[in-house]
């Protein structure tokens, strides 16, 4: 996939959408029937693009595009290859992943339309946990999900030139990596006028934004995000961006994907679980939320080291005849990595917290609660990221207690 100019775009509406589909024969037959028998209605709940679920008496689809500014404030411009890198991040994960992405159907480089299918029986991940679903299953399957696109989208997973080809295509992104870079590694650890937080986390924010200890541990992890160039990543991936059907969980908004390192994606959902534990109404809920966040660990470790020891793909890093004589030594490289992982989920995982409570994009998870309720167990979750924060060293096992890595 390469980068376009967008001499022909347009920004669509539902009727010049639908003309757009017409036009294209394998989406027409998807849909069947006459291009005014579909029904089309804008879903589009995030700030950057129009999102449409498209309805035919054949089937359906999901359209996407982006916008040249951010949708709800039309002055803040913003470039219109986002749906680009969204569309490449699908290709490279699909054909490791294929069940648990939306299936790509299409996409215009000149009006940055993206076309997947349509999860018309599914809700987010958000929605379920709000109203009370096991997050275990969920957590699970996303373990196994980040273990393998990133695996096969890293050094490990094939000859280095694919990688160099992911890294040429995936650097280009770098709005959205802008916005990363302000939103969750630097904005909240200090004064910003998108800061905003509950009355009842100023004392926290104050120490947030003085604390030597805590500012070490955030120099270190932005190091970790700029040079630790492991595999290809989703970038977001929060509890809004998993899809959950009956027997399906799919994995949507690839916006924001980039090489960088495993533990970013691994620390992002870790986060959302551990925001959602704090918000829980009773303690055993808490529990059970806490719990799912080892088990999507677990799954994730687990995944990954199968992936490692039955790969056939030729890889340039660590090929298997430097090791493949001494079982102990391969174990002894899949731990160090998997250490190193770790490490990087709990420090990601703190500063998703942190930005989640105390920056720009606040968490909605708090807000079924009463006050003073709400400040204070918003309050709690800020205490637990700043705890991981001032001493990475101790962090995983503050994150996981007591779990038993499989390895």
């Amino acid at each position: 996939m390469t980068l376009t100019k967008d001499t022909q775009y347009r920004s669509l509406n539902p009727d010049s959408l639908r003309q757009v589909l017409a036009d294209l024969p394998p989406l027409a037959s998807r849909l069947g029937g006459a291009a005014a028998d579909w029904s089309i209605r804008e879903v589009s709940d995030g700030n950057l693009n129009n999102v449409w679920l498209v309805h035919g008496p054949a089937g359906s689809l999901c359209a996407k595009q982006s916008l040249p500014h951010v949708r709800v404030d039309p002055s803040w411009k913003m470039p219109l290859d986002r749906t680009t890198f969204e569309a490449g991040w699908l290709e490279a994960v699909t054909p490791v992943v294929p069940d648990m992405v939306p299936a790509f159907l299409h996409f215009d480089p000149q009006l940055f339309l993206l076309v997947t299918a349509c999860l018309d029986d599914h809700v987010t991940f958000t929605e379920a946990l709000a109203k009370g679903a096991d997050p275990a299953p969920v957590a699970s399957q996303i373990g196994v999900f980040v273990a393998r696109s990133t695996f096969h989208t890293s050094w490990r997973g094939g000859p280095f030139e694919n990688m160099a080809r992911l890294e040429q295509f995936f650097s280009g992104n770098t709005t959205l990596s802008r916005i990363t870079v302000d939103l969750v590694l630097t904005d909240p650890y200090h004064d910003h006028p998108r800061n905003h937080y509950h009355a009842e986390l100023q004392p926290l924010v104050t120490r947030l934004h003085a604390d030597p200890a805590i500012h070490r541990s955030v120099c270190h992890m932005q190091s970790r995000f700029f040079t630790a160039r492991e595999a290809l990543l989703h970038g977001d991936l929060h509890s809004g961006s998993v899809m959950v059907g009956q027997d399906k969980t799919s994995v949507i908004d690839g916006e924001f994907s980039g090489i960088g390192p495993i533990g970013f994606d691994c620390g992002m959902f870790v986060g959302n679980l551990i925001l959602a534990s704090f918000a829980a109404p009773s303690g055993s809920r808490r529990d059970q939320l806490h719990q799912a966040a080892s088990i999507f660990h677990e799954s994730f470790i687990e995944t990954y080291c199968n992936e490692w020891l039955h790969s056939e793909a030729k890889t340039d890093l660590a090929p298997t005849f430097l090791s493949s004589h001494d079982p102990d030594e391969i174990q002894r490289q899949q731990k160090e990595e998997c250490d190193r992982i770790t490490a990087d989920t709990a420090g990601f995982a703190a500063m998703e917290i942190v930005r989640r409570l105390t920056g720009y994009a606040n968490t909605s998870l708090f807000n079924g609660l009463p006050e003073p309720q709400k400040g204070k167990q918003q309050y709690q979750a800020l205490s637990f990221a700043m705890e991981l924060l001032s001493d990475l060293k101790t962090a995983p096992e503050k994150l996981f207690p007591g779990r038993i890595i499989p390895l």
